[in-house]
């Protein structure tokens, strides 16, 4: 009988509970809100190292795993079980990288960067934070924070690259004899090289962007028509940051550019630009010379090197 009365008691307050209206107060007889605690508050905390989906019990995730994994966020919900307002926090404890992403193509989360993506990167140190925002379709997440616990992302996250060509090693360029400007990628078969993720190709002289995100380049290069035959003198000579390089057309995002500066010139160039993932940035030259017929030139002593800065 004691049990029976217990399990109605327990039962009874439950449904009151469920149907209260009004604020609700746990350790306090004041509530001021609609759920207000007067003492600490505990959600789920889990680690994972793998791919999966985040599931309705989940709250705080952390991925320790040292590759590449996807944590597949939950697909909306039309009328009843629809959870507007569900929050989840992912963090990236690990050294692989993690991605967020949504459960079909139709979901995208707002990022705050255009329409939507249907998925988000998390470097290894760095905090997401996302609500749903009960939609269906378009953008039925929101991205509310990303940030990183670290004071400076270490050189892996930032995917540093340098390269440097000396001055014992001379590239042959095509000189511009036409209306048309030829334009030559520089590339960088030797010399010291940083190249995390090899995110450098040596071989075309490409930069290829690891992620989305927003990346500084720099680079510089020696115009040097000594050891050309002839020694021709530069018309005009011009040193070019391209992205996603073609000739046509002018994809430049920055030139320096020189008029008649004789047999050398020097060129630096530099720039900030957002990338979406395998989109390239070259360096590239053009130039015309000075009463020759001849059709190359040469570029000398040429560098580049840059870093992520942002997502």
């Amino acid at each position: 009988m004691r049990k029976s009365l217990f399990f109605m008691a327990l039962w009874a307050g439950l449904c009151s509970i469920n149907a209260q209206v009004g604020n609700v107060g746990i350790n306090t007889p004041n509530a001021t809100s609609t759920l207000t605690i007067n003492g600490s508050f505990a959600a789920t905390y889990k680690t994972v190292s793998t791919s999966g989906t985040v599931g309705a019990n989940d709250y705080y995730i952390a991925y320790n795993g040292t590759g590449t994994g996807t944590l597949t966020l939950p697909a909306a919900i039309n009328g009843t079980g629809n959870f507007a307002g569900r929050t989840y926090h992912f963090k990236n404890t690990g050294t692989g990288d993690l991605y967020i992403a949504t459960a079909n193509a139709s979901e995208t989360i707002d990022n705050q960067n255009g329409a939507g993506v249907t998925q988000f990167y998390i470097p290894s140190g760095y905090y997401a934070y996302l609500v749903s925002k009960g939609t269906i379709t378009g953008t039925t997440w929101e991205l509310v924070l990303f940030s990183s616990s670290n004071s400076m992302p270490s050189v892996n996250q930032a995917y540093l690259f340098s390269t440097a060509q000396q001055n014992a090693f001379k590239q042959n360029c095509t000189a511009t004899t036409g209306p048309s400007w030829d334009k030559t990628e520089i590339k960088y078969n030797q010399g010291m090289q940083i190249n995390t993720g090899n995110v450098l190709d040596l071989s075309s002289g490409r930069f290829k962007a690891p992620t989305d995100g927003f990346y500084m380049i720099y680079g510089s290069a020696q115009f040097d028509n000594s050891e050309v035959s002839g020694q021709p003198s530069f018309d005009w000579c011009v040193l070019y940051l391209v992205k996603n390089f073609v000739t046509t057309p002018n994809n430049q995002l920055v030139q320096n550019f020189h008029v008649d500066p004789g047999m050398f010139a020097a060129g630096i160039v530099s720039a900030v630009v957002h990338l979406n993932k395998d989109e390239t940035v070259s360096m590239a030259a053009a130039a015309k010379l000075k009463n020759n017929p001849g059709t190359q030139y040469q570029v000398t002593a040429t560098s580049i090197y840059g870093y992520k800065i942002a997502n």
